[in-house]
């Protein structure tokens, strides 16, 4: 089985992630979040990096 979330299928969005820094990509994982389009994955991890 495949533990991916399915918006990882999604070249764009899958490069988006992995050039986020380790911290963000490790809060989206942890927290499950599920993103319909790019332009919401892009506003949680400018989120997340202005929390830090």
């Amino acid at each position: 089985m495949d533990s991916k979330p399915q918006w990882m299928s999604d070249p764009e969005m899958c490069s988006y992630f992995n050039s986020l820094p380790p911290y963000v990509q490790e809060n989206m994982m942890q927290s499950s979040m599920s993103f319909c389009s790019m332009q919401e994955l892009r506003a949680c991890a400018e989120k997340l990096q202005r929390a830090e």
